[in-house]
């Protein structure tokens, strides 16, 4: 997926929903709606309603790496620390953080569509800012995530005391717990890619992309790291090198 594939309409519902397919989904049942009742209304609007609904049913499902943007060029879309943290959310909570933080919707277009006031629109959206607030960032540009990475790539010690890998199946804090993990990472198959607009890398194999990995740097150490090693997941994101 490439981030001119991504209108408005494509870009609100994959940050509702975080997963290429089920944000085209999303848009196409928004669309059946709007046709067949002939109502006019927002799109986007509707698109939220679709959204809720998905994010209300997979909240009873486990947890899935969600599906970043992966480009060769700098971009803006959302990390992967981004949309694990969105994950984290209550289905009320994403819809309030994404429309009025990412979109800048009023609280007053977010209230009726989670059933509150705008005031209780406000409080929820609080609580997720809140908590998405407690990712770690990165704090320097691309340029200086890639120097870093290219540090850890030579073997330097890099890593945060506090840093966290989170895969599929794992989430690990700390050094002791984490460096093991990710010295499997100091591969010479790693090609550098820019990942949900961090600096990551994609593991390939024979010219198959087989892994996918992204950083966050901070005071010069890396503070997180978020692989994809599914390999059918990573294939759908990344095209053949």
């Amino acid at each position: 997926m490439t981030i001119a594939e991504l209108d408005q309409g494509d870009r609100l519902a994959y940050r509702m929903l975080g997963r290429f397919a089920d944000a085209e989904d999303a848009v196409r049942q928004a669309r059946r709606k709007i046709e067949k009742t002939g109502e006019p209304g927002w799109l986007s609007t509707v698109i939220a309603r679709v959204s809720l609904t998905m994010l209300r049913v997979r909240a009873k499902n486990g947890f899935e790496m969600p599906d970043p943007v992966v480009s060769r060029e700098p971009n803006d879309e959302p990390g992967l620390g981004v949309l694990t943290a969105l994950d984290a959310l209550t289905p009320d909570e994403r819809v309030a953080y994404v429309l009025h933080d990412m979109f800048e919707e009023p609280f007053e277009q977010v209230a009726p569509l989670i059933g509150r006031t705008p005031l209780g629109a406000a409080q929820v959206e609080a609580r997720a800012r809140q908590r998405v607030a407690g990712r770690p960032v990165s704090d320097v540009d691309l340029a200086g995530q890639r120097e870093v990475v290219g540090a850890f790539m030579a073997g330097e010690d890099v890593l945060d005391a506090g840093v966290t890998l989170r895969s599929e199946e794992i989430w690990l804090r700390g050094t002791g717990m984490v460096a093991p993990k990710a010295a499997l990472l100091r591969a010479p198959c790693m090609e550098p890619a820019v990942v949900g607009g961090e600096a990551g890398l994609v593991s390939t194999v024979d010219g198959q992309p087989v892994a996918l990995v992204a950083f966050t740097v901070r005071e010069r150490k890396i503070a997180a790291i978020h692989a994809i090693t599914d390999r059918e997941h990573v294939r759908r994101l990344v095209a053949p090198r």
